[in-house]
């Protein structure tokens, strides 16, 4: 039998309860304490034993606790008799730290699939990591939904729409969404002026003069690229433009730069709080639990 263990937050609790239904899991509801020093307790009340667990744990709001609160939760799992336990992350934390940029800087995303390994995770699954080459890391099995189709098919996107990636980095993303929809898709070119240093921005190839557009990525925080972006397009013409991204983090002041830009809803995954009421999220819970399934049978 397959139990679904949610974290103490909103978001980990809700995916938990759209997971378990298309799993026939059964969910257990732990015990979360803080003691008077910070340190965190975790309890799990229910009989784990020859279990498949899935621990749901998103790695936002406060990435360190969250980290700390999965790690817990595995080792009380494995501690209970669960035969295997696998990580549900619908946002990884630190995956945007994927290599040592300056000398002397860890790999962040690599000690923390190693911490989730050791804790006791022996299967991984989370919503658009930041580069998928950083699955590598961890040592058990691991996947990393891409959830865009998915969520395009409630949001009457269709073949009319030019889909476009904010860089060439992201180009995938915007290609495997094009593919289903039988669009268009191309990425935002930045150069930079010799003379004055000005950065411009436009479709690589593809014009969008009196077309709709689609910018896909799998994160949108600060909002100055989206902001930047969709103001070039609207000046090339474009009559629509929409925001798709896996995970919406709008720190303060992206709602303002978006608003400024014309954007006036950003739709999401569910796999953080909603910050914002321009936010409309997806619940990708079930695709996560297609993806699921082949890791239970080898976890």
């Amino acid at each position: 039998m397959v139990t679904v263990i949610p974290g103490s937050d909103t978001v980990s609790k809700s995916f938990s309860s759209s997971l378990a239904s298309p799993l026939g899991a059964k969910l257990c509801e732990p015990t979360f304490k803080t003691f008077p020093d910070g340190e965190a307790y975790v309890r799990l009340p229910c009989d784990l034993r020859g279990e498949q667990v899935v621990v749901v744990k998103t790695m936002i709001p406060d990435q360190d606790s969250s980290l700390v609160q999965a790690l817990l939760m595995s080792d009380a799992a494995r501690e209970a008799g669960a035969e295997s336990v696998a990580l549900v992350a619908p946002y990884m934390a630190y995956s945007r730290q994927d290599r040592a940029f300056l000398e002397g800087e860890p790999v962040s995303i690599r000690a923390v699939m190693r911490a989730l390994w050791s804790a006791g995770y022996s299967a991984l699954a989370t919503v658009e990591i930041h580069k998928e080459e950083s699955l590598k890391h961890f040592p058990g099995t691991a996947v990393s939904v891409r959830p865009f189709a998915f969520m395009a098919k409630g949001l009457g996107l269709d073949s009319s729409y030019v889909v476009l990636s904010p860089d060439i980095g992201a180009l995938p993303r915007a290609r495997d969404l094009a593919q289903s929809l039988g669009a268009s898709y191309d990425y935002i070119e930045k150069s930079r002026d010799r003379v004055t240093g000005e950065v411009s921005m436009r479709p690589k190839e593809l014009s969008v003069s009196n077309r709709k557009v689609v910018i896909v990525d799998d994160i949108i925080s600060t909002g100055t690229t989206v902001a930047k972006a969709a103001r070039m397009l609207r000046s090339m013409g474009a009559v629509d433009v929409k925001v798709l991204v896996a995970h919406a983090l709008l720190v303060p002041g992206a709602e303002g730069r978006l608003l400024e830009a014309g954007i006036t809803r950003v739709y999401a995954a569910n796999t953080t709080p909603v910050t914002s009421t321009m936010v409309s999220q997806v619940d990708v819970a079930p695709l996560a639990a297609d993806a699921l399934r082949p890791l239970l049978k080898t976890a």
